[in-house]
């Protein structure tokens, strides 16, 4: 009896807890197709055929390019429950094309859309775009609507990107239709199309996007949620700071007449600064809100503010760990005339954690100036310690940099100079002076050729290759100069 009551509500098309079932009209059709549905990961279809085409097993399946297979992959769920046949075309009761031709063709638009971009055909591109759009707002259940937004504004802002005759309505019009396909996304979208309109000038437009996206709400505000509002605070109140730098006068002296009488302006400092304030106060990594906040109160001359904003983003250890938090509060004490050690201690806090930043040089050059042979020798092992890195193996500053120690050092604290040598010989010999990179260096950069020479000359070594490659290059750039000057006495002499 309970087998007949079940078969009669199969055929009849009826929903039993969470699995859909279709109706079906033709057999052939049920022995492909397979549907799966679970209450907590969603949708996934599988496709058991015995002949598939190469191309359809290069296409990724939707939930793959969509990613929203892996959302769920934390979440404690409940077994599935057994698969359901399908039918190709019919809608279920709520008129949603959840069938598996319509995911065929849908997968098969997305392929277009990538294969037009791959060979930077944008107009077809862009035809096949709109087809996928209205696809998505059709017959898309809401989970995957939501989840393949963020993929789908992406591709439309890359597309209108290269498009010859599309403008900013264009942009616009992408933007407000994808508000309403992902609604989860709608804050994101926000964010992203109040990017759009500030590298087009319109801060209008993109304050009124931000104020839209910062009183939004929809359903339970989660952890991820909560972090957008964050960032959009964050952005409102760095709006409200350009449109300040507007009203800004533009003469130098800090708070002049002009500006001490603009209420407007100061209307737009108090809505950034409370805004700022409240976002750099929480741990993050903030540089822009910082940077603009810091402008703001130096331009009010609040230099003790200013720097304990500083020294909070930078010591912190609530904070994560951001080298461009000691860059600035070092910038912020040079620019306010600190003390030199003051200084050397700023920059040391930065070498032990990027020793390769460009301020490094810096640290060297005042280190050298202290009087003590402890600072001396420390600036020769910073120096040597920024030319281990690649991005310096060439960079003729920190080889002058080097050079300049080491002239100075040889004179009193020879000694110190051979073992930091001892230390890292090895290291810079395979580094720094093997036959290739002089003759590489021989034929790019002659003058840094002679540089390392002479370092490698007063550390002691005595590499006879290298240093005949060395000579004769210096040979050869002596010759060209010779003949330079001969060019310069004949064209003077003709004019004569």
């Amino acid at each position: 009896m309970n087998r007949t009551v079940q078969s009669r509500r199969q055929r009849s098309g009826l929903l039993s807890g969470n699995t859909y079932f279709l109706k079906s009209g033709q057999d052939e059709d049920k022995k492909g197709c397979v549907f799966e549905l679970s209450r907590w990961r969603g949708l996934r279809y599988t496709f058991q055929r015995k002949r598939v085409s190469a191309k359809q097993r290069d296409m990724d399946d939707i939930e793959a390019v969509i990613d929203i297979a892996e959302e769920h992959e934390s979440v404690n769920h409940e077994p599935m429950r057994s698969a359901v046949l399908l039918h190709r075309t019919l809608p279920d009761d709520r008129g949603l094309l959840t069938s598996v031709g319509f995911v065929k063709s849908n997968r098969r638009c997305l392929s277009r859309v990538r294969e037009a971009m791959l060979r930077h055909n944008w107009r077809e591109a862009a035809g096949y775009f709109n087809s996928y759009i209205q696809t998505l707002q059709a017959g898309t259940l809401p989970q995957v609507r939501s989840a393949a937004s963020e993929v789908v504004w992406r591709i439309g802002t890359e597309i209108l990107q290269h498009l010859p005759n599309s403008g900013p309505d264009d942009f616009n019009a992408l933007y407000e239709q994808l508000k309403n396909v992902g609604v989860k996304n709608y804050s994101k979208i926000c964010l992203e199309h109040c990017f759009h309109l500030l590298l087009n000038k319109q801060l209008d437009g993109a304050k009124r996007q931000l104020t839209v996206a910062d009183s939004w709400r929809h359903g339970k505000q989660s952890a991820a949620q909560s972090l957008m509002k964050t960032l959009i605070r964050g952005y409102c109140g760095y709006l409200d700071y350009l449109i300040w730098c507007r009203k800004r006068p533009s003469a130098p002296g800090g708070v002049t007449e002009e500006a001490g009488g603009n209420h407007e302006m100061h209307s737009y400092f108090r809505q950034a600064s409370v805004t700022l304030k409240e976002i750099v106060g929480q741990p993050g990594i903030w540089d822009p809100f910082v940077l603009s906040y810091i402008d703001m109160l130096e331009f009010y001359e609040d230099d003790e503010a200013a720097f304990g904003v500083l020294e909070n983003y930078a010591y912190n250890k609530d904070f994560p760990l951001n080298p461009n938090a000691h860059v600035y509060l070092y910038q912020f004490v040079k620019r306010h005339k600190a003390p030199r050690s003051k200084l050397v201690g700023l920059l040391r806090i930065l070498h032990s954690i990027v020793p390769s930043h460009e301020l490094m040089l810096e640290l060297c050059s005042l280190l050298l100036k202290s009087k003590k042979k402890k600072n001396q020798v420390e600036a020769l092992t910073v120096s040597m310690d920024l030319l281990e890195f690649s991005s310096w193996k060439c960079n003729m500053k920190a080889w002058r940099c080097l050079l300049k120690i080491m002239i100075k050092l040889k004179q009193k604290y020879e000694k110190a100079v051979r073992k930091e040598w001892a230390v890292r010989r090895s290291l810079w010999l395979s580094l720094h002076y093997r036959e290739y990179t002089a003759w590489r260096d021989s034929l790019h950069n002659a003058s840094l050729l002679v540089i390392k020479r002479d370092v490698l000359r007063l550390a002691g070594e005595g590499n006879i290759q290298y240093f005949k490659i060395a000579l004769s290059c210096e040979r050869e750039e002596a010759l060209r100069g010779g003949e330079r000057m001969e060019r310069e006495k004949r064209k003077r002499k003709r004019r004569l």
